[in-house]
C-alpha cells in the first residue's frame, strides 16, 4: 500500500493504490456507516434544516458532547439540535479517514434584538456565568469579574454586525457589548457582556426580552398611491405606484410583490404595470415584507371617471413642532394636476381642535404646514380637490417630544 504525504482530506489525486477520491468517500462513508448501524450512541439530530444520523458520546463536563458524523457532515459554529435541545459546534472539526468529530455545548438562552431593519434576530446561544480558563475540555474554571458575562453565537450574516454597546435582556437583567470577537474561534461570535442595570419600560420590551424594542421595531406601511378604485377601459394601461415606508421613513427600492383576484381580467408584471385582458373587475393586491394593500381595478369598454387624493406626510408630530404635508390627485388612478384645501377637526372628523392648527397652505403646489400645540392626542387632516370630488383625511398623533 501507498502512503500518500498528504493528508487525505485535502489530497485530489489517489489517495491509495487504486483508490481515486470518489471511490475513497464512497470507502469511508460505508465505513462509517456500519458503525452508526452498531453503535448505541446514534442519533438522528437537524443540523440547519436537515435530518442527519450522528454518534454523540459524553464528555466529562456538563453540558458539552462529543460529536462524530460523516465527513463534511458539520463545521464549528454550526446549530445542532438533540433531544429537545440546541447545542454549538464550538471546536473546528478533525478528521479521520471514516469520520470527523467535534465538541458542542449546549444552548441556555436565544439572544435576541432588534436589527437595523426593525426585524427581530434570535439565536440559540451559550451564556457564561463562568467560564473555562483553558477551552471546553478542561474542567478548569474562572469566575468573571462582577457583573460580566460571556456569550458565544453562531456566525453568521446577522450576528457579525453587532457591535459595541448593543444591548440585550438576560433572564430579566440588561447588558451591554463591552467587546466583540468574530476572529479567534472559527465560526463563533464571542461576545463579552456587563451588566448595565438600565432597564427602560419605554424603550425595551419586557415581556419578549428585547432591548432597544419600542421605536426601532420595524412598522412597514405599504401606499398605492393611485388611490383604492381606478377604471380603465380595455385600450389603456395603468402603472400602479407603490411607496414603502418603515417608521415614517421611505424604503429606497423596494421588491414589491403583486397579485392578482381574477387573471382573466388583467395580468400585471413584477413592476406594477397593468395591462386589461377583458372587462370586468379585478382586486391587485401589492405585498411587500408581509405587508399588504389593495385597489380594485374596473375594466369597461368606455372609460368612466373616478376621482381620489392621497396625504403624504407622517403619522405623528412631536408637541410643538411642525410638519408639511403634501396632496397628490388621481384620475381613474392616474396623477393629474388639481388645486388642494387642507383642514383640521378633532379625531372624530367633525369636531373643531385646539391640539394644531394650519400655519400655511398652498393650494397650488399642493402643501399645508400643521403646527401641534403642547397638548397630546390625534387629530385629523382633511383633504379635497378643487371640485370637491375627491376626498381623504389622515389621522395624526401629537406625541411627547421624548
Amino acid at each position: 500500500m501507498k502512503i500518500l504525504s498528504e493528508p487525505w482530506y485535502l489530497m485530489n489525486q489517489t489517495y491509495y493504490s487504486g483508490f481515486e477520491k470518489e471511490q475513497f468517500d464512497n470507502y469511508a462513508l460505508r465505513g462509517f456507516n456500519e458503525l452508526l448501524g452498531v453503535s448505541p450512541e446514534a442519533y438522528t439530530v437537524i443540523i440547519g434544516d436537515q435530518e442527519k444520523r450522528v454518534i454523540i458520546q459524553q464528555t466529562s463536563k456538563d453540558n458539552v458532547l462529543q460529536i462524530l458524523s460523516e465527513l463534511n457532515g458539520y463545521k464549528a459554529g454550526d446549530v445542532i439540535r438533540h433531544s429537545q435541545d440546541s447545542y454549538i459546534v464550538m471546536l473546528k472539526p478533525q478528521y479521520n479517514q471514516m469520520y470527523q468529530k467535534s465538541k458542542i455545548e449546549m444552548c441556555n438562552i436565544n439572544l435576541k434584538w432588534v436589527d437595523s431593519e426593525g426585524s427581530i434576530q434570535s439565536f440559540p446561544s451559550v451564556f457564561y456565568y463562568n467560564k473555562s480558563s483553558s477551552g471546553i475540555d478542561e474542567g478548569s474554571i474562572i469566575n468573571l469579574p462582577n457583573g460580566h458575562r460571556q456569550a458565544v453565537v453562531q456566525k453568521n450574516g446577522h450576528t457579525i454586525k453587532l457591535k459595541r454597546d448593543k444591548r440585550f435582556i438576560i433572564g430579566g437583567e440588561a447588558f451591554k457589548v463591552v467587546d466583540v470577537d468574530y476572529v479567534s474561534d472559527e465560526g463563533l461570535v464571542n461576545l463579552s457582556l456587563q451588566s448595565s442595570a438600565d432597564l427602560n419600560s419605554a424603550k425595551d420590551n419586557l415581556e419578549l426580552e428585547i432591548a432597544d424594542y419600542y421605536d426601532h421595531i420595524a412598522d412597514y406601511k405599504i401606499n398605492i398611491t393611485n388611490g383604492s378604485f381606478a377604471t380603465i377601459n380595455t385600450e389603456q394601461t395603468l402603472q400602479l405606484n407603490v411607496n414603502v415606508t418603515n417608521r415614517n421613513i421611505l424604503v429606497t427600492s423596494p421588491v414589491i410583490e403583486y397579485s392578482l383576484s381574477n387573471t382573466n381580467v388583467a395580468s400585471i408584471d413584477s413592476t406594477g404595470f397593468l395591462k386589461p385582458i377583458a372587462t370586468g373587475s379585478v382586486f391587485v393586491t401589492a405585498t411587500y415584507n408581509n405587508v399588504s394593500t389593495q385597489i380594485e381595478i374596473s375594466v369597461t369598454e368606455s372609460t368612466a371617471y373616478s376621482y381620489t387624493c392621497e396625504i403624504i406626510g407622517v403619522d405623528d408630530i412631536k408637541k410643538g413642532r411642525t410638519q408639511t404635508y403634501t396632496a397628490k390627485f388621481y384620475r381613474n388612478g392616474v396623477e393629474y394636476p388639481d388645486e388642494s384645501k387642507f383642514s383640521l377637526t378633532d379625531d372624530d372628523g367633525i369636531s373643531i381642535t385646539n391640539l394644531a392648527t394650519i400655519g400655511a397652505q398652498d393650494s397650488v403646489n399642493n402643501s399645508c404646514s400643521v403646527i401641534a400645540a403642547q397638548t397630546l392626542g390625534y387629530v385629523r387632516l382633511h383633504l379635497s380637490n378643487a371640485n370637491g370630488l375627491a376626498t381623504t383625511n389622515k389621522r395624526i398623533r401629537i406625541k411627547p417630544l421624548y
